[in-house]
């Protein structure tokens, strides 16, 4: 039964060991374009030059005021997980349980303005056969994060 409580712990990464290509290329464009300074500006992101990782980034606005986060874009790799979701909340589409999760994930970004690798299973509608690998990072200026660059690969946990 899907209650909408992530069961599946959270391993955060910092040293940023990706498995999953679309992540790696990702995280390696990111760097590219933080061009010296703590993070990169959303504005400093060209569609074009992430062609080859593009269906699994989804753009995430923080919105301090309301306590709460917003799918800005969600790829194609995103939506066959939560169906459409951009420009919904995550309060629109994630069961309570969900939503602490996802706070948790992003809230970490936000405290500690760098990249983070995540590695998780997808505890959503039923889907808990998936496990996932995501980069969440930090866009933004003067070392503030006002939104968060996400990349989402997921696979099929292995059976016995």
């Amino acid at each position: 039964m899907d209650i909408g409580v992530s069961a599946s712990p959270l391993q955060f990464d910092w040293d940023l060991h990706f498995e999953k290509q679309a992540n790696l290329l990702a995280c390696e464009y990111w760097r590219l374009r933080c061009e010296g300074r703590s993070m990169p500006r959303r504005a400093d992101l060209d569609p074009v030059a992430m062609k080859k990782f593009s269906t699994h980034v989804g753009l995430i606005d923080i919105r301090e005021a309301e306590d709460d986060y917003v799918i800005r874009r969600s790829g194609s790799r995103l939506d066959e997980i939560y169906g459409p979701i951009t420009g919904r909340s995550i309060r629109d589409f994630l069961p309570p349980g969900l939503q602490a999760t996802w706070r948790d994930m992003l809230g970490a970004v936000r405290a500690r303005p760098a990249p983070v690798r995540i590695v998780t299973g997808v505890d959503f509608e039923g889907k808990s056969w998936l496990n996932v690998e995501m980069l969440l990072a930090p866009l933004g200026e003067n070392g503030r994060a006002n939104m968060i660059f996400m990349t989402f690969v997921s696979w099929p946990k292995e059976t016995l």
